[in-house]
């Protein structure tokens, strides 16, 4: 199931992404030869109407839409193709387009994945509402692996009665007994298929730092609560600027965690490739379409706003080169642009490598 969770989400979001240069290529009369979702031996596909090519491909990590007469990576056609083709299927190459065209063309992907996690946050907000009240029940959600509650045996939907003969009533109780006794015995009764259990626990030390600077030894046990979610129902308009507004709130927050790691204020383990995207869609499968819906409005905001750095190969790659064009006037070398996709090539490759090796050294530990 995980990897199905994985497919559908990514098939969307890059569907969405590429829905987006195919139809404002398509308005600004640019023929499209292909739209593609994933890469490689095409599984099956169709046809349509005016001759573009749908299709699903083998390698499911990305997608493309091939426009008609791309001859280059800069979608350039030479003098000599040029000259075979009508005026009418001038007219219909993405060559052929002004530079406005082109960059509306090109950003139109990412802003598509904008627009799609505004509407699902909006969607969200007018059917169920927004989070007025979170209620975190006694109630333990997981467990970590190799933590003092996985030793001592503490299994998810244990229901926790008591801890040292107090009575606990919400998490926020449980928390308090664990907090002050690092490392120390807690006698635990908990509920579990409705049979009353004693285990017996010694939290894990943890050094907590406060916030103004102090160190405190504190109890941890390595477990997570489940919680109960009140909703309060707002309007449309209400639904409408807030997901404008949390959309806006969540793309600044992933380009402020992408400037960190860039710059070494945070650890670049933190980068996840598709096994961890395929981890957290599954967990948030688990919990519900809410839930779901939410990561992938979550992934697409970071699809958007990746594929707008200015890195070659992705389309702010290209719409850096158009901002070139559109102060030297001039169109862009060849050999220079053979040289700039390298780049991009060897940048996106080691991009590549980096977050599956991270994923896979997650998995290990």
């Amino acid at each position: 199931m995980i990897v199905l969770w994985f497919l559908i989400l990514l098939t969307v979001i890059v569907f969405v992404h590429e829905l987006g240069h195919y139809l404002v290529a398509r308005i600004n009369g640019v023929r499209v030869e292909v739209f593609s979702i994933g890469f490689g031996k095409e599984l099956f596909g169709f046809n349509d109407s005016i001759g573009t090519r749908w299709k699903v491909c083998l390698i499911p990590l990305g997608g493309y839409v091939k426009f008609f007469g791309d001859a280059n990576l800069s979608s350039n056609l030479p003098s000599d193709k040029l000259d075979k083709l009508t005026n009418k299927q001038i007219e219909e190459t993405f060559h052929s387009k002004t530079l406005k065209q082109k960059t509306s063309i090109v950003a139109a992907g990412p802003m598509f994945n904008f627009l799609f996690t505004i509407i699902i946050f909006f969607g969200i907000y007018l059917l169920k509402g927004i989070p007025s009240e979170i209620e975190y029940l006694p109630v333990i959600n997981s467990v970590v692996e190799d933590k003092s509650a996985y030793k001592a045996g503490f299994q998810p939907d244990d229901r926790i009665i008591s801890a040292n003969n107090i009575i606990i009533n919400n998490f926020h109780d449980v928390k308090e007994v664990i907090y002050s006794n690092p490392s120390k015995e807690i006698n635990f009764i908990i509920l579990r298929n409705g049979e009353k259990i004693n285990i017996s626990a010694k939290p894990d030390s943890v050094e907590e730092i406060g916030n103004n600077g102090s160190k405190n030894i504190i109890g941890r046990m390595g477990f997570s609560a489940k919680y109960e979610v009140t909703y309060e129902r707002i309007n449309i308009k209400d639904s409408f600027l807030k997901s404008l507004n949390d959309t806006f709130e969540y793309t600044v927050k992933t380009f402020e965690g992408i400037s960190e790691i860039v710059l070494g204020k945070r650890s670049a383990s933190e980068l996840g490739g598709p096994i961890m995207i395929a981890s957290v869609a599954s967990k948030a499968a688990e919990n519900g379409l809410e839930s779901y819906l939410f990561i992938m409005a979550i992934i697409s905001i970071n699809l958007g706003l990746i594929n707008l750095f200015p890195i070659p190969m992705l389309d702010g790659g290209h719409l850096l080169l158009y901002a070139v064009q559109a102060v030297t006037k001039k169109a862009i070398n060849d050999v220079v642009l053979k040289y700039y996709y390298g780049v991009g090539i060897l940048i996106l490759l080691s991009l590549m490598i980096f977050v599956n090796y991270n994923d896979l050294i997650k998995q290990l530990n």
